[in-house]
């Protein structure tokens, strides 16, 4: 009775897949009744229920671009595509995972071949050709018990044989190609809480086994190590970017392979971590200027200027390209994560300029400023967030304020002093809302 309320469970999930449906967000309990289905889903669960030597829990990926119990995917380019059920079973007190690969042979589906492994649940399923023979691996992470970290199984399906040719611990993990042979790696973020290390490994398939092929050192002080980024340098070498929360800010450090070795240029060998990339921990790696390069956001002093007591110090942030060697900056913002915008700053600006923060009156201003002299100069632009209920109602009318943008829930209004050489025109198109989730 268990087995078949399972499969009936699945089967259902699976219909909704053939929809394009985000079932896996679906409460189930929701579902009055059964959708028509498909024969193959059918057999599929019928070949999971067959091969199934006890009573199983169908297992659902929690994160990546596959989430279904049962994964179907051509890997060897046939044109027909290969099932892969994910369920848990219990061998005494202990719980096993499975993997049970589902073949469609002489018109039929059926179970060919299955690996079964202790863990808690399946955390990721990713599919690369690691050996180019045109057939891809499996890449399943499993979850760990009481540990936050996971294992990375790579499996190999040829001759209707299922076979793990590795297992690794993991905290991230990507498929990639940093070596530039054409052909797929699996880059390995791990902690190591013991000896209070943080490394990147890479792996790729070499003389028919997956070994270890380049590792580096990555910041220890961090607390929190962010999903890595497959993309490129600005010189176009391909490379990894891992934001990552350390302290109160954040820093990103950026992985490349060059001359057989695993490099991250950015760490500091003697200091055993990464400062160059230090900001505010909610500003992240991103195209920012839409030129199709990742720039790194790097914090910058600025003086403030002190009004009250309810001035408060403000950074400035360096949006910089990445070449392998030197951080080059290509646009330096003031973004104001509170109310939801940023600013980008005249280049002759940048290194000229006093800034007044004032939180509890949501004002940003920019003074000119006297870096020899140290003093502060006019007002070269007034900005303040207004909920759009004032703003409907004139509360500020008296200030002659010009709005150049809104966010959710407030409109942005700027004066320009004459003296700054601004326009209405050249400050709106500067300005932006800064939508950290597109980052």
């Amino acid at each position: 009775m268990f087995k078949k309320l399972i499969l009936g469970l699945l089967v259902m999930c699976l219909s909704f897949s053939l929809c394009g449906c985000d079932f896996f967000m679906a409460d189930t309990a929701e579902l009055l009744s059964p959708p028509a289905l498909s024969d193959d889903f059918k057999y599929i669960s019928d070949a999971i229920n067959g091969s199934a030597q006890s009573d199983y829990l169908m297992e659902y990926p929690q994160t990546g671009d596959y989430r279904s119990a049962v994964v179907q995917k051509d890997i060897d380019g046939d044109g027909v595509s290969e099932a892969f059920a994910f369920y848990s079973t219990k061998d005494g007190e202990t719980e096993m995972m499975n993997i049970n690969v589902i073949c469609f042979k002489n018109k039929e589906w059926k179970s060919v071949s299955v690996q079964t492994i202790v863990a808690a649940g399946v955390h990721r399923v990713e599919f690369c050709d690691l050996d180019q023979d045109g057939i891809s691996e499996i890449l399943v992470g499993w979850q760990i018990y009481s540990t936050s970290n996971m294992q990375l199984a790579v499996y190999s399906f040829k001759q209707g044989a299922l076979t793990q040719m590795m297992l690794n611990k993991y905290a991230h993990f990507v498929v990639c190609d940093l070596d530039e042979n054409k052909t797929d790696d699996v880059l390995i973020v791990d902690v190591d809480e013991t000896k209070q290390q943080n490394t990147a490994s890479l792996y790729g398939f070499t003389d028919g086994s997956v070994i270890q092929i380049g590792r580096c050192a990555l910041d220890s002080k961090v607390q929190s190590l962010g999903h890595p980024i497959v993309s490129e340098l600005s010189s176009g070498k391909p490379a990894v970017y891992i934001d990552s929360v350390k302290g109160i800010g954040a820093i990103t450090e950026v992985i490349i392979y060059e001359k057989g070795k695993l490099l991250n240029p950015l760490y500091d060998k003697e200091l055993l971590e990464t400062n160059k990339t230090l900001r505010a921990a909610s500003l992240s790696t991103g195209d920012f200027n839409g030129d199709g390069i990742l720039e790194i956001p790097v914090q910058l002093n600025v003086p403030s200027v002190t009004k009250n007591e309810a001035a408060e110090k403000l950074y400035l942030t360096n949006w910089c390209s990445f070449n392998g060697e030197f951080l080059t900056t290509q646009v330096t913002s003031m973004v104001n994560l509170i109310d939801g915008y940023y600013y980008n700053l005249p280049s002759k600006w940048v290194g000229n300029i006093a800034v007044l923060k004032d939180t509890d009156n949501r004002i940003r201003e920019i003074y000119s400023y006297d870096t020899e002299k140290m003093v502060v100069g006019d007002s070269l632009l007034y900005m303040r967030a207004i909920k759009i209920s004032d703003w409907e109602k004139g509360v500020y009318n008296a200030l002659n304020l010009m709005e150049i943008g809104r966010t959710k829930d407030s409109v942005i209004a700027c004066r320009i002093p004459r003296k700054s050489g601004l326009t209405f025109d050249s400050v709106k198109k500067s300005f932006g809302v800064y939508n950290q989730e597109a980052k």
